[in-house]
């Protein structure tokens, strides 16, 4: 009674990567189109985008 070693399916270990996972797609607009970490993205941004010198800008002229 021969036993037969068994082989990886290559077919199987391509599709279960991540690339071939099935994905929602998020509509843009309309219903279930809120995104949170799109609403925050630049807040407190402006402290570090060089505003801070502003009243120093007036003292020159």
């Amino acid at each position: 009674m021969a036993t037969s070693k068994k082989r990886p399916n290559k077919a199987k270990s391509i599709i279960a990567q991540p690339l071939f996972r099935s994905r929602q797609e998020q509509p843009k607009k309309g219903k279930g189109s809120y995104r949170r970490e799109a609403s925050q993205q630049n807040w407190g941004a402006s402290v570090f985008m060089g505003l801070g010198d502003f009243p120093t800008a007036f003292a020159a002229a």
